[in-house]
């Protein structure tokens, strides 16, 4: 039932893509869009970590610091050489993909607890560095992209939110195609092995440290581009905004709460999560209930529901199934 659920992944995406299509013509205030498309961005990332932590259960939470390489790398080059984000895209890939191999053979040899926790030191050592060269930087007062270059699609400038709403639907169609061409290769298969057991697979001859450095790799440099991006949208970024352990941890939850290993869960626990943390944030206001609403709902999902929201849909077409079943009997 699962596999089956799972083949029809694509068809529930690309109806969700048309449906998505058409919101701004329907919200016209720009608030509302933003939440969007903090949302797509999320979902974006979410994707890519699910990659890793949800194909291969290697649970990272330095996705932040690949994040930070792509927004950093953005706003710095079009502030001090005012060149376009677009032809930053390049170089912040090749950064991730360095800094997500050097980590991978760093941390790869560790299991379980160790493993996350040695990846949590790679995004602090990254935002301890952002902090100390402030004179490229801005350190702690961060660093605001320029005003000065002309609005336009070439320099990510806008009067409103709908051109980055449609660019990040875009990259999250892409991360989805990915994503979907991921589970069906040999690396997709055998990452879902290492999952399962890592023992087991290394007996069958599957070069586990390979497949897990590719899946890593493919992960960062995802994250980075829709780095890139997020950046240019935020128009401010500082270590706290996109290199802190708290938006680490995000990323990873949303794959968490939706569900990981499927592609719809990210993209689910994105539009949940991201829109609760909003609602708390102007119900509460400055006083810390948002936090408290926001870890009481992550509590209550993993509680009731490890496996994810997904696992909603699954009990329910796993119910029409045996009401078919004592039907036909």
């Amino acid at each position: 039932m699962i596999r089956k659920n799972l083949k029809r992944q694509p068809l529930i995406l690309l109806g969700l893509l048309l449906i998505l299509l058409g919101v701004p013509l329907v919200v016209k205030s720009n608030y509302y869009i933003s939440i969007l498309v903090y949302c797509l961005a999320f979902a974006g990332l979410g994707s890519a970590w699910n990659l890793i932590g949800g194909y291969g259960g290697q649970i990272s939470w330095c996705h932040s610091g690949f994040l930070a390489i792509g927004a950093y790398t953005a706003i710095m080059i079009q502030k001090y050489l005012g060149i376009s984000p677009w032809l930053t895209i390049g170089i912040g890939v090749v950064l991730s993909f360095c800094l997500a191999t050097m980590i991978g053979y760093g941390t790869f040899k560790l299991t379980g607890a160790y493993f996350s926790l040695a990846t949590m030191a790679f995004s602090e050592i990254l935002r301890l560095l952002l902090l100390y060269f402030k004179g490229i930087t801005g350190g702690a007062a961060g660093m605001y992209a320029p005003n000065k270059l002309k609005p336009g699609f070439g320099n990510l400038m806008f009067q409103t939110d709908v051109p980055f709403y449609y660019i990040m639907l875009i990259m999250l169609a892409l991360v989805a195609l990915v994503a979907v061409i991921f589970e069906k290769t040999k690396t997709g298969q055998y990452l879902r092995a290492i999952k399962d057991n890592e023992t087991a697979a290394q007996s069958l001859g599957i070069e586990t440290f390979k497949v897990k450095l590719r899946a890593f790799q493919l992960s960062a440099v995802i994250t980075s581009v829709i780095g890139v991006f997020y950046g240019t949208f935020l128009g401010f970024i500082d270590p706290a905004s996109v290199c802190g352990n708290d938006v680490a941890v995000k990323i990873g939850l949303v794959a968490i709460i939706g569900g990981t290993g499927t592609i719809m869960g990210p993209i689910m626990g994105a539009f949940i999560l991201v829109p609760l943390i909003e609602f708390a944030g102007v119900l509460f206001g400055p006083r810390g209930g948002s936090q408290l609403l926001y870890g009481l709902g992550i509590i209550l999902i993993v509680l009731f529901m490890p496996d994810g929201l997904i696992q909603l849909f699954r009990q329910k077409a796993w119910g029409k199934k045996e009401k078919a079943k004592s039907g036909g009997a």
